[in-house]
């Protein structure tokens, strides 16, 4: 699929030559191209299900997992500049059952959970289970619920003290930070994201499980193993922020756009603020990262997030200094991360 404008960079065979490398080894790939002028350009190959679904296409819907953070992060900075929070806010004032969380006299805040800098482990799974269930391909979330990630959160200590050293990822973190903007706002999870961002926007393929359409579950991949056996979704009921929505390439690609060229007004001070540095090399969720390339030509940031659950894996690059953006979708446990950062290099040549 291709929505090209006369006098655009034709650049499908690019993307048609990744989406095939990638599909040798994947069940499904769509691998996406938005242009400094607007255009963008979608290409794909694989099934949206073994051993004979359809290709997938530009609104083939995809669980995007930890893409999912960034939308919770514009969530908490549209809160921001509407004044109804501060980065700065303890989230034990928001979430009773952490509340006082910190280590060395240091509360943790909202910006640390948003920045990866709270001292929160990646997880609140027992590092054996969730090795062999990853290795079994079981679903290491399938026991949680927010009630015993809030218990375990209380009752566990912070590896550090929050706001020092570099960013540590850490999942249980940005559950901790959806659970205290839904309780804040009133909403569920998804009805945040759809006031907040996706509706907007315009993103209507972007969405919690729960909101989803009989025609977009029809649309819906299945996700698969490495094994290529089918991968049940994981339960992330506990920890939506962290990643539970489901999208497609074209959303995607306009939430780049977005990002790439706020909108006007509110919203658009808000975008500004979450890819903003508001902590070492990252902004609310959004990675940003200088490649050695970038740096010998002079050339500024990559601000990035990628994604992955137990069938999906997904990257969404973007290169606000060119205006180039990159989505690359699969429903296949194996990475696509490396892939999108080589092919947004190879359009900025």
């Amino acid at each position: 699929m291709s929505t090209e404008r006369p006098g655009a960079i034709d650049v499908g065979p690019l993307l048609e030559h990744t989406a095939t490398r990638l599909g040798r080894r994947r069940v499904g790939v769509v691998v996406g191209h938005l242009a400094p002028d607007g255009t963008s350009t979608v290409r794909s190959t694989g099934r949206t299900s073994l051993p004979d679904g359809a290709t997938p296409d530009a609104r083939t819907r995809f669980e995007i997992g930890s893409i999912t953070k960034t939308f919770t992060g514009l969530s908490l900075a549209r809160a921001v500049t509407a004044g109804r929070l501060d980065l700065d806010t303890p989230v034990g004032e928001l979430v009773d059952e952490v509340a006082g969380l910190g280590r060395g006299g240091v509360e943790v805040t909202l910006r640390h959970l948003a920045t990866h800098t709270s001292g929160l482990p990646r997880v609140h799974v027992p590092v054996l289970r969730g090795t062999l269930d990853a290795y079994r391909g079981l679903d290491p979330y399938r026991r949680h619920s927010e009630d015993a990630l809030l218990a375990a959160i209380r009752t566990g200590r912070l590896r550090r003290p929050p706001g020092t050293g570099r960013p540590a990822y850490s999942n249980s973190g940005f559950g901790l930070l959806g659970i205290a903007l839904t309780r804040h706002e009133g909403l569920t999870f998804g009805e945040l994201v759809a006031r907040d961002a996706t509706g907007p926007l315009g993103l209507a393929d972007t969405g919690t499980t729960d909101r989803a359409t009989p025609e977009q579950v029809a649309r819906t991949a299945v996700g698969h193993h490495r094994r290529h056996t089918p991968a049940a979704p994981w339960n992330l009921d506990a920890l939506p922020g962290a990643g539970a929505l489901h999208s497609t390439a074209t959303d995607l690609l306009d939430w780049g756009r977005a990002h790439l060229d706020p909108p006007p007004g509110d919203l658009g001070g808000a975008v500004r603020t979450a890819v903003a540095e508001q902590g070492p090399r990252i902004g609310l969720a959004w990675q940003r990262t200088v490649t050695e390339a970038d740096r010998r030509r002079g050339r500024d940031l990559v601000i990035w997030h990628s994604g992955g659950t137990g069938g999906f894996r997904s990257a969404l690059c973007l290169h606000p200094g060119t205006g180039h953006a990159v989505v690359v979708l699969a429903n296949h446990g194996r990475s696509v991360a490396l892939a999108a950062f080589r092919l947004l290099a190879a359009l900025d040549r």
